[in-house]
Parts: structure tokens; C-alpha cells; sequence
């Protein structure tokens, strides 16, 4: 299952979700330390490289 990673607005910690991606845009997301809802989505992704246009290589690290 993929993890995504969230940044709380309130007390600015970050932290890790785990959920499926149908469930992305419908499951609420509440942080971990303070229970705000006011979070925001960080955009990660360290296992993936591009080598050229049409070839792409995952990293298995």
C-alpha cells in the first residue's frame, strides 16, 4: 500500500499515511500529534528516476 507523506499546518510536523489510492481523495486525513485536519500533501517520490524520455528506471534501494 502506498505511503503519503503530510505536513500539519497547525503544529507544522510531518508525518506518513498509509492508504490505498482509491481512497485518496475520499479518506480524511488528520495528523498524528494534534489532531488538526489542516494538513497538506507533500510531493515525494525517491525511488524513481527518468534516464531518458521514454525508459525509466526504479530504484530498488
Amino acid at each position: 500500500m502506498p505511503h503519503y507523506d503530510y505536513t500539519c499546518e497547525k503544529c507544522k510536523k510531518d508525518f506518513v499515511v498509509e492508504m490505498k489510492i482509491s481512497e485518496l481523495d475520499k479518506k480524511k486525513v488528520v495528523c498524528s500529534e494534534c489532531g488538526s485536519t489542516k494538513v497538506s500533501r507533500n510531493v515525494t517520490n525517491t525511488s524513481f528516476t527518468s534516464e531518458s524520455i521514454n525508459r525509466y528506471v526504479w530504484k530498488t534501494d
